[in-house]
């Protein structure tokens, strides 16, 4: 599978978030722009059917552009904005065609423009190259246009002068959004770089007081259960069967702690934060973790900060029930073989019986925001996928909880794979996995029953 392309959307979503108002801003140019200019150029148009197709895929452009670039359809991928950039192309060509022969000036047209202005709106969403190519793509086809039709314009002049004004209204932005796109991403990905740096020295300068702590309180302990023992025994000169007893107990409680700080990952800790949170406000709350394998120590740092986010989110947000949050991390590969094998309607080799799908949790089924992959390209893969789920009781409107969710889905779609998110009120169950899989335009939460 190959890498995630470099974007301020994948480095940094949260910025990528604040950017997002821009989107429908220049949706809204684009398309008012589109309709003053056929307006007024109305005596020039001698095929309104082929005009008013332009100002739809015109207005196409513009939408495929907000829809893509919401946070809850992160990210932006490729085939968006191939499209996107075929609708605004079609419809310079097709506003061409409706005026050919009878066009007067290029400078006016509303394609080039129009073109470069949604170019420019990609720099947060997609990597530099790649606007930079479309440009020149797109200026291409708008070159040879203006080319062909330049002896028929008003304006007596060379034929390049036509084309370096078209040209120019699309590179121009284009250009402008492939180095703002490549300068934001080399500066995250130094910041990153000096981040972890300071915290690997951070880490190894807390070591040795977290080995201080750690000894200390073994030494505690010890004070406290161990030495009176041991200074009994040593008074009476003799071990009875009580102190054996007593050494018994001392030596399971030391055991189980010692097994239970073992077992104890980041996702524990995080949980114990907000159980901590949530008695300090007086409630008496019911926070369970289940990560039996220890799947979640394998979480990078982003994917581990999104996740201990969204957790704190839940347990702060209006209406959340203390004792209803599940946190469960499992082997997700299982799962969606199964459930690829239900949609298929057959059984795995060796069954005794038809397929049949496992009990859904209360709720409508979860919407799954990627394509199943082929069951024999699901069976052949060797890396298996951890699948986080989280449970939880939010009692809070539809409306209320989708604008809730709607920034940390997006985030989540940018350090993880799938995401599902299914709800009745007020339960609420989300699911993602460490696998990243084809996006699009698609619903990042159900209908609320």
């Amino acid at each position: 599978m190959m890498p995630p392309p470099l974007t301020q959307q994948r480095l940094d979503p949260l910025g990528a978030l604040a950017a997002w108002p821009l989107a429908p801003v220049v949706a809204l140019i684009v398309v008012g722009y589109t309709v003053t200019t056929t307006v007024r150029q109305a005596g020039q148009i001698q095929s309104p059917l082929l005009s008013v197709l332009a100002i739809v895929a015109s207005a196409a452009a513009a939408g495929t552009l907000v829809a893509a670039s919401r946070p809850d359809h992160a990210p932006f991928d490729r085939p968006l904005h191939l499209i996107m950039i075929g609708l605004a192309v079609s419809a310079h060509l097709l506003d061409q065609a409706a005026r050919w022969g009878y066009n007067t000036r290029v400078q006016d047209d509303f394609g080039p423009l129009c073109i470069g202005l949604l170019l420019l709106a990609l720099a947060p969403y997609r990597p530099w190259r790649e606007i930079a190519l479309s440009g020149v793509a797109a200026a291409a086809v708008v070159a040879a246009v203006t080319a062909v039709q330049a002896p028929s314009l008003s304006l007596a002049v060379p034929v390049m002068v036509h084309v370096v004004v078209t040209i120019t209204q699309v590179l121009a932005p284009a250009l402008a959004a492939a180095a703002y796109s490549r300068r934001i991403v080399a500066l995250l990905l130094a910041w990153q770089a000096d981040a972890r740096r300071a915290i690997t020295a951070r880490a190894e300068e807390s070591r040795g007081q977290v080995v201080r702590a750690m000894v200390e309180r073994q030494w505690e302990d010890l004070g406290a259960g161990v030495f009176p023992l041991l200074s009994g025994v040593l008074e009476h000169g003799e071990v009875s069967r009580a102190d054996i007893a007593r050494a018994g107990e001392l030596a399971g409680a030391l055991r189980k702690e010692l097994v239970r700080d073992m077992d104890k990952t980041w996702l524990d800790t995080v949980v114990d934060r907000e159980r901590a949170v949530l008695v300090e406000r007086g409630a008496i709350p019911l926070l369970v973790v289940a990560d039996p394998e220890h799947r979640a120590a394998a979480f990078n740092d982003d994917q581990r900060a999104a996740i201990g986010v969204l957790i704190g989110v839940l347990c702060s947000a209006r209406g959340f029930d203390p004792c209803s949050l599940v946190v469960q991390v499992a082997d997700g590969t299982d799962a969606r073989r199964r459930a690829l094998l239900d949609r298929v309607g057959r059984a795995p080799t060796g069954s005794a019986g038809p397929a049949t799908a496992p009990v859904p949790p209360p709720g409508p089924v979860a919407v799954t925001t990627g394509p199943i992959a082929p069951v024999a390209e699901l069976a052949a893969r060797e890396r298996r996928v951890a699948t986080v789920t989280i449970q939880v009781g939010i009692d809070l409107p539809e409306r209320r909880l989708r604008r809730l969710l709607r920034p940390y889905l997006g985030v989540l779609r940018m350090v993880f794979g799938r995401v599902r998110v299914s709800a009745r009120r007020p339960l609420l169950m989300l699911e993602f996995d460490d696998e990243r899989g084809p996006s699009g335009i698609r619903r990042a939460l159900g209908p609320v029953r």
